[in-house]
């Protein structure tokens, strides 16, 4: 069981043999004997589309032997078993993940009154002095004779 927990991935349907290089092998042999094995992948031509597929085996090889049999207590096994709340992960509600493990939430929110909202008004949106539909008029201011605009 360790073994199978250790070296577990997801759960595959087919494999791309392009990118297989090395192939680690465990047999279980007599009642307790188990051999794990290194191997690299050599591809081959054949006249086939898939690769003549050759293992040739390196590194390391184990020949493991089971030697204790005795199963715990029930109530010394249930004790070693037990996990802390704080390391159980619960299912977070609304949380989704997408194909490129991106993930997405749902939001649920009631609807708002626009109408009550208080809004900020923009500097550009206020209207200056005198626009207010009458044009200020222009004074005219007299000099020594000469009548002078100012706006």
């Amino acid at each position: 069981n360790y073994l199978c927990d250790f070296f577990s991935t997801t759960k595959t349907s087919s494999i791309n043999l392009q990118g297989l290089e090395y192939v680690l092998s465990f047999t279980a042999c007599e009642p307790n004997v188990l051999l794990m094995r290194s191997y690299e992948v050599n591809m081959k031509k054949s006249g086939t589309s898939t690769p003549y597929v050759e293992l040739e085996e390196i590194g390391i090889s184990l020949d493991m032997v089971l030697r204790r049999t005795n199963l715990a207590a029930p109530e010394l096994r249930r004790l070693a078993l037990k996990q802390p709340k704080a390391a159980k992960i619960g299912r977070t509600k609304n949380v989704t993940h997408d194909m490129a493990g991106s993930k997405l939430a749902t939001v649920h929110m009631t609807k708002q009154n626009l109408s009550e909202m208080p809004q900020s008004k923009m500097k550009g949106s206020k209207r200056k002095e005198g626009e207010e539909g009458e044009k200020k008029t222009k004074k005219v201011k007299e000099c020594e004779g000469e009548a002078m605009e100012i706006s």
